[in-house]
């Protein structure tokens, strides 16, 4: 575009947005690269092209179904005479498929496009632009007319130097603004999922490959294998960042890259600052290696595992590969970091290997939940503080039972730490110590009491030990005094000695005794409340 062609595609923007773009030397810049409006060979590829299945034949005649008007070539065309409403049919003059519209039966037809439309940069040979477009159409069954609106979307200059983005939006008062995108990507899977025909124009692309700077980028590659599937402008983006990426697509990993651009998200595989193969998968890795990579290739979870079993055991890619379905169900995106974890501990992941398989083919659990177990299992040991170095307690027999074991320990020291802070606070809470009327109430004394009060009475009571030890609330056990040791009620009181709850069996509420013990309750927290203030006054 020159600069008069930019004044009037900011025309409908707002009056300070209009003056804020034409001051900036980017956008300037990036649209010098684009033609101005719509031309007559975009106009025709859409029309030719991506309406492909979606396209209309209208008959306006009721006396005569089989006379229709073609959408897209716009001829008068004969349909067969066994044609419907609604039903399918090809075009005999442009070969066009389609639905057939009674226009008495439906006289207007709404239809949404989308497309991306690649072609060369204006004053740069090796540039490539692409351009989206949102396309209304609105076709009148009886009166043989199409009228459509094309609205631009997302311009994307492609160049060597630098890759830009900027958004061409507009609202329903017809203004318009652009704005300019921190990274490529493009809106089809939110028009598709709007209802939009949706059309990538990867083919339009490929064509254009050769001459540009991607000639050597595998994209041609990876839009053939993905069959027209991949996000092409992310792959742009990703090797004008890193054109490794092309030694990747060499090796076969393309369904690696296709799984992280998609994702978003590679999972620390590659080191992109590598420039060499061994450098970016971190193994060493030779011809006869490519083979064993490509069947390790099935996601990035189960790449990643084979590439840290190769670094950290005896095993060559070739035999991971012959190994790859074990690895497969070994494989989460977490493993690598479990198997470090044991690393740490002292076992080794070539031992640790053998130990999982020879685990799941005890227990049939599944290798990757093995891996979970015995992972949780080192981490509670090295919480005790037990000796790791001693096979049994490294890698037990029963490796469920063992960490049944050693679960059951660490409650019983997380426990004792409990009860000693509610030991602390004992003294301090004595005073909401209570009896009346056949009805007694006492602070509870210990994590277990609290514990067992719980499994007693049917509620989660025992959950609460933490914030009892930690003085975020008391909790007081209601007991009959003829029987002072069976659980009957519990009470929870805030920090200034508020009653919360009061709960019995199975979180049943109160009976009359309790109901009239508790009002005696209060009455006695109130005169306590009022000591209190009187000393501190």
């Amino acid at each position: 575009m020159n600069h008069k062609e930019i004044e009037q595609a900011v025309k409908g923007c707002l009056v300070n947005s209009k003056k804020r773009l034409l001051a900036d030397k980017d956008f300037l810049h990036f649209l010098h690269y684009f033609p101005a409006g719509v031309s007559d060979e975009v106009k025709r590829y859409f029309n030719q092209v991506v309406t492909e299945k979606e396209n209309f034949f209208m008959v306006p005649d009721r006396a005569d179904k089989q006379k229709a008007i073609c959408s897209r070539c716009g001829k008068n065309i004969i349909l067969p005479s066994d044609l419907r409403h609604k039903d399918r049919a090809v075009c005999p003059s442009c070969a066009a498929q389609g639905e057939v519209v009674h226009g008495w039966r439906r006289q207007f037809t709404n239809a949404k496009y989308y497309f991306t439309y690649y072609e060369r940069a204006l004053y740069d040979k090796e540039a490539i632009i692409a351009r989206s477009f949102a396309v209304y159409r609105c076709v009148d069954a009886k009166t043989g007319t199409i009228a459509e609106d094309i609205v631009p979307h997302e311009y994307h200059l492609l160049r060597k130097s630098g890759v830009e983005h900027w958004s061409h939006e507009s609202d329903d008062f017809a203004r318009d603004w652009w704005s300019k995108r921190k990274t490529l990507y493009s809106k089809e899977n939110v028009m598709r999922d709007s209802g939009y025909v949706v059309r990538s124009g990867q083919e339009r692309l490929a064509l254009l490959l050769a001459d540009s700077w991607l000639k050597y980028s595998q994209l041609d590659a990876y839009m053939r294998l993905t069959n027209g599937g991949g996000d092409a402008l992310k792959y742009i983006e990703l090797y004008h960042k890193h054109p490794q990426l092309e030694y990747l697509m060499k090796m076969g990993l393309w369904n690696i890259i296709d799984e992280g651009l998609s994702k978003g998200n590679f999972n620390n595989l590659f080191n992109w600052r590598g420039q060499t193969p061994q450098k970016l998968l971190g193994v060493p890795v030779n011809k006869n290696d490519m083979l064993a990579l490509s069947a390790l290739a099935t996601d990035i979870d189960t790449l990643k595992l084979s590439l840290y079993l190769k670094k950290n055991t005896r095993l060559s890619l070739a035999e991971l590969a012959r190994k790859r379905k074990e690895i497969e169900k070994l494989s989460y995106y977490d493993s690598c970091e479990r198997f470090e974890r044991l690393k740490k501990a002292g076992i080794s992941v070539e031992s640790a290997l053998n130990y999982i398989k020879k685990q799941d083919q005890e227990t049939s659990r599944g290798l990757h939940y093995v891996l979970i177990d015995l992972s949780d299992y080192v981490r509670d040991c090295q919480k005790l503080e037990l000796d790791m170095t001693d096979t049994a307690v490294a890698k037990p027999r029963d490796l469920q039972r063992a960490h049944q074991n050693v679960v059951a320990q660490l409650k019983i020291k997380a426990n004792e730490l409990l009860n000693k802070q509610i030991a602390k606070l004992q003294k301090i809470r004595k005073h909401y110590n209570f009896s009346d009327g056949g009805l007694m109430a006492r602070v509870a004394g210990s994590a277990e009491e609290l514990i067992a009060e719980g499994d007693a009475l049917h509620h989660c009571v025992g959950t609460y030990a933490d914030r009892h030890a930690k003085g975020q609330c008391t909790i007081v056990l209601i007991r009959k005094q003829s029987k002072p040791d069976k659980p009957y009620y519990t009470m929870e009181l805030n920090p200034r000695g508020v009653i919360v709850q009061v709960r019995g069996d199975h979180n049943c509420g109160m009976t009359k005794d309790v109901e009239v013990f508790v009002e005696a309750y209060k009455e006695y927290l109130r005169k306590l409340t009022k000591k209190r203030g009187a000393k501190a006054a």
